[in-house]
């Protein structure tokens, strides 16, 4: 049966590969023929998600190149879908804050257009990222959202993808007869509109559940009738995670030559699209099967390939599981300072999974690798009297049964003493900390006196050379003016030289009313930070031959005073450093606001930063410095010749 199943595989394979990137090919082969913007904004967008599971940073380049389409007509409803197909991509690469970004824009575009398919697929792929994060009830809450919308748009395939998801929720919290409902109920809406990708999803999600609840037949049926149309598709992440499912299968009922033989080919699938999370996970499924044939060396390989692919990531837990299986495997061999090592290890990655035995278990194998000489020797002693004096065998075997108790003694109070060290040094690493964190929040309490002083002070020096000085020069003008009529009547010859000095007048007014709102514009004290940086904007490019663009999202109300003037800042130094060195075309600015933060991002088209220069500098230095008053980071984006991003994010209390 195994046999035949491979032989359908392999047929899938030769039959429908090549036709699937022919479709993709002949959409691409499409787009210079297309003039209307919208169709190929379409159609940059159907090709991004076609091709998100084959080749995702492909796709990203094509969800961005019907990005700035929308961006350019200034499209709500083309950025929406745009912003809503980049999502999908980063969500695809496990990169779930930025997908959350593009999510959250897609939203609001798609509110704007009142688009209410973008809307209730936003909701959904948010739901999804809270998923992946394990923040279930803000993933129900807008699955239900994102279900309410489909259902009254009469979007079947919208609802069935819903029901796919809640079933998803529902396994995660391990009640899986209820997910079971769920996702059969799907796979009857999809199957009632033959939505063969959502079919083949169901039949994935399906399997897995049957497997939970050891129902295996059922679940390598429903992973083998999903499998050819993942090949047929070349859809490499759903591939790898149905192998992996049914090498688990095989696993389970005892067919290791299967397990392994499917465990490869995941492993092959989520190498082929860099999903090195996934990798090392069926790495992680492949050692557990040597484990059981006792096959030690081929496990410590699998091991070692499966620490490696993750040595620069961050899922922590799967990489502090291989950790775990490799110090075992080590110390099962005898290997008590790798043991030890990897313990250790194990255990400054992994709080969260820390336990009393496995702490135990390190301080035992520490004991047996400082006293391994020490046993050795005493045996060999033992062995040597025995066989020279077999008379003083009693003598000896007292002997030894002290030496053990010494030995007892001593690793007792070696457990002891560590464990005294262990809480003195967190203590002491405690009480760091605790002065760490004081003097950070010192040195934010500095830094933030020290902006608002600087803002005081420029409001004062604005109003006295506003009021007074300004007012000062308005009059001398008058006065001047006045005096200069009788001047010109009489002596019309030194007209010339006083309406020199009366332009000389009338340039000091403007230069000091220009320093006064540059110092503190009146707009962001009256208006608020929209207008005070369209001024900006304004004033900062008129001169210049940079095209720029400004949008926001979502400021019905006017932010905080103190982060007002902070963004503002961030803009006049990030609008300077474009104007002096980036050599830009073209400037994006976009200010959006969100339920519990706003986001400031500035992008050019110029030449792109320096890595030495793009953390080090002094206006980044002020940039950084004031973002940590006022809970914002800031994350520049830049290569050479491809422009720069810079994004600022500040949360809101």
């Amino acid at each position: 049966m195994a046999r035949l199943f491979l032989l359908v595989v392999f047929y899938y394979i030769i039959i429908f590969c090549s036709a699937q990137q022919n479709k993709i090919d002949s959409l691409i082969n499409t787009l210079p023929a297309i003039t209307d913007k919208y169709k190929k904004s379409k159609t940059l967008n159907n090709i991004c998600l076609k091709l998100v599971y084959i080749n995702p940073d492909s796709a990203l380049k094509f969800g961005q190149r019907a990005l700035e389409i929308g961006k350019d007509e200034n499209d709500n409803l083309i950025k929406g879908e745009s912003f809503n197909r980049i999502g999908i991509v980063y969500d695809v690469k496990n990169v779930w804050d930025s997908a959350l970004i593009f999510y959250d824009s897609a939203l609001l575009c798609a509110v704007k257009a009142n688009d209410s398919i973008t809307i209730a697929s936003a909701y959904n792929n948010i739901g999804l990222v809270y998923w992946n994060k394990s923040i279930y009830d803000k993933a129900i809450d807008n699955f239900f959202k994102s279900l309410k919308l489909f259902e009254k748009l009469g979007k079947k395939r919208g609802v069935a993808n819903t029901y796919n998801n809640i079933g998803l929720i529902l396994m995660e919290q391990d009640r899986d007869s209820s997910a079971l409902q769920y996702q059969f109920s799907s796979l009857k809406i999809r199957e009632e509109i033959s939505d063969e990708y959502g079919i083949n999803d169901s039949r994935l999600n399906i399997a897995l559940l049957y497997w939970s609840l050891k129902k295996y037949d059922s679940s390598a049926y429903y992973y083998k009738r999903a499998i050819p149309f993942y090949i047929k598709t070349d859809n490499h992440y759903a591939l790898g995670t149905a192998f992996n499912g049914l090498a688990m299968v095989y696993e389970d009922i005892h067919k290791p030559d299967s397990a392994l033989f499917y465990y490869n080919k995941a492993i092959n699938e989520h190498l082929e699209v860099q999903n090195f999370y996934k990798a090392a996970s069926s790495l992680l499924n492949k050692a557990h099967v040597y484990n059981q044939s006792g096959d030690t060396e081929n496990e410590l390989n699998i091991l070692l390939k499966a620490k490696s692919l993750l040595d620069d990531e961050s899922s922590i837990r799967v990489r502090s599981k291989i950790l775990f299986q490799l110090a075992e495997l080590y110390n099962k061999n005898g290997q008590y300072k790798k043991a030890s090592e990897l313990y250790l290890e194990f255990k400054a990655i992994d709080d969260s999974l820390y336990n009393v035995d496995r702490d135990e278990k390190i301080e035992q194998i520490k004991v047996k690798y400082e006293t391994e000489k020490k046993e050795k020797a005493l045996l060999k002693e033992k062995a040597e009297n025995e066989r020279l004096q077999k008379e003083k065998a009693l003598t000896e075997i007292r002997l030894y049964n002290r030496n053990k108790w010494i030995i007892g003694i001593i690793g007792a109070s070696l457990i002891l003493i560590f464990f005294i060290l262990f809480i003195s040094q967190r203590n002491k690493r405690k009480a760091q900390a605790e002065k760490d964190s004081a003097i950070i929040m010192e040195r934010e309490k500095g830094l933030k006196a020290v902006f608002n002083a600087q803002e005081e002070e420029r409001k004062r020096i604005a109003k006295d050379l506003h009021d007074g000085i300004g007012q000062q020069i308005s009059a001398i003008k008058m006065y001047f003016q006045n005096f200069a009529k009788g001047i010109i009547e009489t002596k019309p010859e030194l007209k010339e030289d006083i309406l020199k000095v009366e332009k000389m007048v009338t340039d000091t007014g403007t230069d000091i009313r220009n320093i006064s709102h540059q110092m503190m514009p009146k707009a962001l004290l009256e208006l608020g930070l929209v207008d005070a940086l369209e001024d900006l904007l304004e004033n900062s490019f008129f001169k210049t031959n940079v095209k720029y663009s400004f949008e926001t999202f979502g400021l019905k109300k006017r932010l905080p005073s103190n982060v007002e003037i902070a963004l503002y800042r961030i803009a006049q130094e990030l609008f300077n450093n474009i104007i002096k060195h980036s050599g830009a075309k073209k400037v994006d600015v976009q200010l959006m606001k969100m339920e519990s933060h706003c986001i400031l991002i500035v992008r050019d088209d110029g030449r792109g930063i320096p890595e030495s220069e793009a953390s080090y500098g002094i206006g980044m230095l002020n940039i950084n410095n004031r973002l940590s008053t006022i809970n914002g980071n800031l994350n520049m984006d830049s290569g050479k010749g491809k422009g720069t991003t810079a994004t600022i994010r500040i949360g809101l209390a």
